[in-house]
C-alpha cells in the first residue's frame, strides 16, 4: 500500500540545497564533532579520579566509625549491590537494613585500604582492589573476633559529581594458623 499524499504536500515548492548552506552545515558539523565522528566528550583525568575515590575512602572509614548507618549507605549509588561472605546480594534499603545490624554490635569495627585504583580509558567506571580488617563480637563468647580479607569495588561517577560504589564484594582472607600441638612430654 502506497500512502496517499496530501494537498498541501503538491502545493509546497521543493527547496533546492544551496551549496553555501551545504557547507556551513558541514563545518559546523565538524567543529561539534571529535575525530570519530562523535561529539568530543570532556579526557577523563584518571589522576583526579583516583584522588576522588581514596578520599571518599577516608570519609567512608569515618562514617563507619560514626555508627551512622545512613552517612554509611550514602556511599552507595541508588541500584548498588553488595556482596558479603555467607549472605546473599544486597540491594536498595536492605544495604542499610545490613549495615546498621552490623552497627548494633557495640564491638563492631571495620577499616578499610584500598591498594589499587584502576579506572577506565573513558573515566566512566573505577575498580579498587584493597584489603579490610573487622572486628565483631562472638554471640556465644562475647569476646571479640577479628577477621579480615580482600574487597574490589566498582564505582561510577554520579550526576553530581561524586564518586558512589555500584558493586562492594568482600571475601574473607585465608583462616588463621591453627596453635601448633605441643609435643608430647
Amino acid at each position: 500500500m502506497v500512502a496517499p499524499r496530501f494537498a498541501a504536500d503538491r502545493e509546497r515548492p521543493i527547496m533546492k540545497s544551496s551549496p553555501i548552506l551545504a557547507s556551513l552545515t558541514l563545518a559546523l558539523l565538524a567543529a561539534a564533532c571529535g575525530p570519530t565522528g562523535e561529539a568530543s566528550a570532556p579526557k577523563a583525568d584518571p589522576a583526579r579520579i583516583v584522588d576522588a575515590i581514596k578520599t571518599d575512602e577516608v570519609h567512608w572509614n569515618a562514617d563507619w566509625k560514626s555508627g551512622d548507618a545512613n552517612k554509611v549507605a550514602a556511599h552507595y549509588a541508588p541500584g548498588a549491590i553488595v556482596m558479603v561472605p555467607g549472605g546473599a546480594p544486597v540491594s536498595g534499603p536492605a544495604i542499610t537494613t545490613g549495615i546498621q545490624a552490623a552497627l548494633n554490635d557495640p564491638g563492631f569495627v571495620l577499616t578499610f585500604a584500598s591498594d589499587k585504583v584502576e579506572v577506565s580509558a573513558s573515566g566512566d567506571l573505577a575498580v579498587t582492589h584493597g584489603a579490610y580488617t573487622q572486628t565483631d563480637t562472638d554471640p556465644n563468647t562475647k569476646a571479640p573476633v577479628t577477621t579480615g580479607g580482600s574487597f574490589v569495588t566498582v564505582y561510577k561517577p554520579q550526576a553530581d559529581g561524586t564518586w558512589k560504589a555500584v558493586w562492594d564484594i568482600t571475601t574473607p582472607g585465608a583462616p588463621a594458623p591453627a596453635p601448633a600441638a605441643k609435643p608430647p612430654s
